[in-house]
């Protein structure tokens, strides 16, 4: 597997999606021994509430994310309640295999991951959403190169859950697997994930970003643990959630003959991915740009980068 690099958008637009669009490989091992049963999806999807135990600063967090973010996390909450309806058409006895489980446990993982991330954001954990959300983008290029390397679920379910005599345990094995190249494929993944990786590291730059916001050749105002509001981080963090909610509502309705979700069902996801398409495209929100210097390096340039709504925007390299 190859690690993300350059590489165009290959997401088709909503009016393109087809029952028959997505088409995995061609067998080559024998079918999983397993069979799907007692397949459980929640029938919609609510963000996480409001923790009880918020200090100040998070709590203001929450209250002003709430008030200035509120259009990014509804739209959020709407497409992880599609998600979870769309996934849960693959119950269906037409698509219960372990094909489409394939699909859906790596959908599970990059759902859950999405959702957990915007817990974060909403308390002023901005760094902390950091990870979830670099996973969740690896589970969902895991979706589009398994259509293509379904022989190495295959393998996997075959050789999991015997017995391992030496340590007597069940030997699930690690089954190891990741799809750099359908990452890179796709110009927006591609651009969250190598940031997210990059501000999510020990690199100088962003920690002081995150510990002291304002800092400068005269001072380095150091705040230990900082989960005050910061527009900007919400905004680039809530876009990154809704990008990864447009990819995946993309490959679930690509894979319509595993996930046959009902015209109106689909509808709405299509409707859903121009609603977010919208607000991703507006100029007056804080966002992420890569810039390439005179020596060809691809650097991140923040725009529309500030802690209040009054405060005067600022571009920031790194």
């Amino acid at each position: 597997m190859t690690s993300p690099s350059d590489g165009a958008d290959s997401t088709s637009g909503p009016s393109d999606y087809g029952p028959s669009d997505f088409r995995p490989s061609v067998m080559r091992i024998q079918d999983p021994p397993q069979r799907v049963s007692g397949m459980r999806v929640p029938a919609g999807w609510k963000l996480p509430g409001k923790p009880s135990d918020l200090d100040e600063f998070a709590d203001d967090a929450w209250r002003q994310t709430g008030f200035l973010c509120g259009e990014e996390l509804r739209l959020i909450e709407a497409g992880l309640d599609l998600q979870a309806r769309l996934a849960g058409t693959g119950y269906m006895p037409s698509a219960r295999n372990m094909t489409m489980a394939a699909f859906a446990s790596l959908w599970s993982r990059a759902f859950l991951s999405t959702s957990d991330a915007v817990s974060l954001i909403r308390r002023g954990a901005y760094q902390s959403a950091l990870p979830l959300l670099r996973q969740a983008i690896e589970f969902i290029g895991a979706q589009r190169g398994i259509g293509d390397e379904m022989d190495e679920w295959r393998r996997f379910t075959h050789e999991a859950y015997g017995r391992h005599e030496a340590t007597r345990a069940i030997e699930v094995g690690l089954g190891a697997y990741f799809s750099g190249e359908s990452i890179a494929s796709d110009a927006d993944l591609r651009l969250i994930y190598k940031a997210a990786s990059d501000l999510g590291r020990p690199n100088f730059g962003p920690t002081a970003l995150f510990v002291a916001n304002e800092a400068s050749h005269e001072k380095y105002p150091l705040v230990f643990a900082d989960q005050a509001f910061h527009l900007g981080w919400a905004q680039l963090t809530l876009s990154w959630a809704l990008r990864l909610n447009v990819a995946q509502l993309h490959l679930g309705l690509h894979l319509g003959q595993y996930f046959p979700a009902s015209q109106e069902v689909r509808g709405e996801a299509a409707e859903q991915v121009r609603t977010c398409e919208a607000i991703l495209g507006r100029t007056d929100r804080c966002r992420l740009e890569e810039w390439q210097d005179e020596h060809g390096r691809r650097r991140h340039l923040l725009v529309e980068f500030k802690r209040r709504p009054g405060d005067a925007s600022q571009r920031v390299l790194l």
